[in-house]
């Protein structure tokens, strides 16, 4: 049934194929053209309705394929080598074969686009219409309106002028170099510089360096050994290298940390050290050797025969040498102790502070200023720190500016409002004998008012140099004076401050 239906099909399509060809009028052939190829059982030129055998072999049956369609069969031929692995033809001549090279992945063969673009000419544009086209214009053609618009450049008056006028004036200084001289309006020569002046200074006989050496003679050849001075050698004489004085030495490595440990180590192995060297000498004779360390502990079994037949000089002897080593002792210590002045002079560096770059400032309010006991506590710290400020004393309002390092700052503070009692530190014991019969209770409310009584800071801050010279204490007798004294140093706020608080305290 398969082969009937197909046999159906094939025969509609031959119906089609040949009406097709009938509608069109193809010439003949010739009938000395040679004969077509046979087409298959079922597929003669008789089956296709009388049509021309070049129309026959033209056509492709669509899903058959006959002989005649058949591409040829290309035949291989034998490979054949020589002894050195070449290949040869039939006749023995080597066969120059030539490698291709492909690209297989995509970035080399996008590569290799680029370059064999660039040997091919750029395709040209057709333009509809040359017309109206001017040459001397070029524009792109992905160019914008606006740019094309740009496209006409003028020129702008005298360029060319300019041009030539640089040009004559070129050669004319080239002809006036050649010939050295130009001749003006009153027919003077004028000698003319070079274009690029260089000036050499001519060498001199002798250098002034070796003038003094030399003395009268005129050059280096006129020299003779006699008129040398004796500081004159041989030898190169080095001057001593000075360091400059505007630049500073740098700063020392830092040392080395480090732990108590290691510290006793050292210590250890130094003292190891020294008592080798101590032992060398003795060995060789160029010192005496230590004494035996005396004890009454040991005495017994250092001097055996000798603390057997005489234990009292032994004894004797013994405590001699440890009041001997006793006083080496003290003595060292009292060489190592510092002097008055060398532990003044200690505890200044210790104390001293650096106050070039900043000094801390510090404002207090005190209570009261009138004893003199508080007044020296104030003054000798102040002074012991290196503080420097002003001490205000007066009925309206008690301050206190101190200027100075971190450290001094932090010590005074620690003074002024903590340390001092500010409760009448002048009166001594037995002032208020009388006062003895009063009642507990008023003696009690002064106590508790006392103690209340406190100083107290009003700012602190940071400035670039110190304002005052030491720290002394003033009295003055009304607010326009004291606020006169900070103003000649330009601190009349600092006043001001202090006042407003004591105004807001007592509001």
């Amino acid at each position: 049934q398969d082969a009937a239906f197909k046999a159906q099909q094939a025969d509609k399509i031959r119906a089609t194929i040949a009406a097709t060809l009938a509608r069109i009028n193809l010439p003949k052939i010739p009938t000395s053209q040679p004969s077509q190829p046979a087409l298959g059982p079922g597929f003669g030129l008789a089956s296709f309705g009388g049509m021309s055998a070049l129309a026959a072999s033209a056509i492709k049956p669509k899903g058959f394929s006959g002989v005649a369609g058949r591409p040829a069969v290309k035949k291989w031929r034998a490979l054949k080598l020589d002894e050195k692995g070449r290949e040869i033809d039939e006749q023995g001549n080597v066969i120059k074969s030539v490698r291709e090279t492909t690209a297989t992945l995509k970035v080399n063969q996008k590569r290799l686009l680029i370059e064999q673009q660039k040997f091919q000419p750029p395709p040209a544009k057709g333009r509809k219409s040359v017309k109206h086209l001017d040459p001397r214009i070029s524009v792109a053609e992905k160019r914008s309106v606006m740019r094309r618009q740009k496209a006409l450049s003028f020129i702008k008056q005298g360029k060319f002028q300019r041009k030539a006028q640089a040009l004559r004036m070129e050669q004319i200084s080239q002809q006036l170099r050649k010939d050295n001289t130009i001749v003006g309006k009153t027919g003077e020569g004028i000698q003319i510089l070079p274009s690029r002046p260089i000036h050499v200074d001519e060498l001199p006989d002798i250098e002034w360096w070796d003038e003094k050496v030399l003395g009268n003679n005129s050059s280096y050849e006129d020299f003779k050994a006699d008129v040398v001075p004796p500081t004159v050698s041989l030898k190169v004489h080095h001057p001593v290298a000075l360091a400059p004085p505007c630049e500073e030495e740098p700063p020392a490595p830092r040392p080395l940390m480090l732990t108590k440990k290691e510290r006793k180590k050292i210590r250890r192995m130094n003292k190891l050290d020294k008592e080798r060297e101590r032992q060398d000498l003795v060995s060789a004779g160029l010192a005496a050797p230590k004494e035996p360390r005396l004890k009454l502990s040991n005495m017994m079994a250092i001097l055996m025969d000798e603390a057997i037949s005489d234990p009292s000089a032994v004894e004797k002897k013994v405590r001699e040498q440890m009041a001997r080593r006793a006083q080496a002792h003290l003595e060292h210590n009292a060489s190592r102790k510092l002097s008055k002045q060398q532990k003044r002079e200690k505890m200044r560096k210790k104390l001293k502070e650096d106050t070039t770059v900043k000094s801390f400032v510090t404002i207090f309010s005190t209570p009261d200023l009138s004893s003199k006991q508080i007044r020296f506590k104030i003054d000798a710290n102040a002074n012991q720190y290196n503080m420097t400020g002003i001490g205000i004393i007066s009925d309206v309002c008690n301050v206190v500016v101190l200027e100075g390092g971190p450290k001094g700052t932090k010590k005074m503070k620690g003074i002024l409002l903590r340390r001092i009692k500010w409760k009448n530190a002048e009166e001594p014991s037995g002032a208020n004998d009388e006062g003895e019969e009063d009642d507990d209770e008023d003696e009690y409310d002064e106590e508790e008012a006392g103690t209340k009584q406190k100083a107290k800071m009003i700012w602190e801050g940071v400035q670039n140099q110190r304002k005052f010279l030491n720290f002394r204490f003033e009295t003055c007798r009304s607010e326009a004076a004291a606020r006169q004294v900070f103003a000649e140093k330009g601190l009349e706020h600092y006043w001001d401050q202090c006042l407003n608080e004591k105004i807001n305290r007592e509001s």
